[in-house]
């Protein structure tokens, strides 16, 4: 399995959770890991093929993604 079809297994995984969730909090949480998996595999689709990327591109990416909480580094 590739990079970006793992994440995007792991995706599906947490909206399917989210959707079985009775708790609309517990939803909430579920559809914001999705969507980081989501970007997450748009990112490792886009670095396939295309060796390391210069490290601004990497850091433009990662502030773009938004999952990580206050006080979480995402480097």
């Amino acid at each position: 399995m590739s990079r970006p079809n793992y994440y995007l297994s792991k995706a599906k995984a947490c909206a399917d959770a989210a959707n079985e969730a009775l708790d609309p909090s517990d939803r909430v949480e579920l559809l914001q890991v999705s969507r980081c998996f989501v970007l997450l595999a748009e990112h490792a689709a886009g670095c396939r093929g295309h060796g390391t990327q210069r490290q601004n591109e990497q850091r433009a990416t990662l502030s773009r993604l938004e999952c990580f909480g206050p006080g979480v580094r995402s480097d």
